[in-house]
């Protein structure tokens, strides 16, 4: 899902948890909004300090997940 709020442009990504638990050191990265937690992220596509290719990964993981 992706949705803006607050002028922010976010994306709910489905992830590993441990994959998950790595990227929660951005600032970009926070619990999935009104998702499950544990497999789930938000993360901030704008104003971003997360590198292109670390947001690329988690799309394309996101992807296979739901599959």
């Amino acid at each position: 899902m992706i949705f803006e709020k607050d002028d922010n442009l976010l994306i709910d990504l489905k992830l590993t948890p441990e994959h998950g638990d790595e990227v929660r050191e951005y600032d970009e990265v926070f619990p999935g909004y009104h998702m499950n937690k544990t497999h789930w992220k938000t993360v901030r596509v704008n104003n971003t300090s997360l590198p292109f290719e670390g947001l690329v990964k988690m799309i394309e993981e996101s992807d296979k997940l739901t599959k």
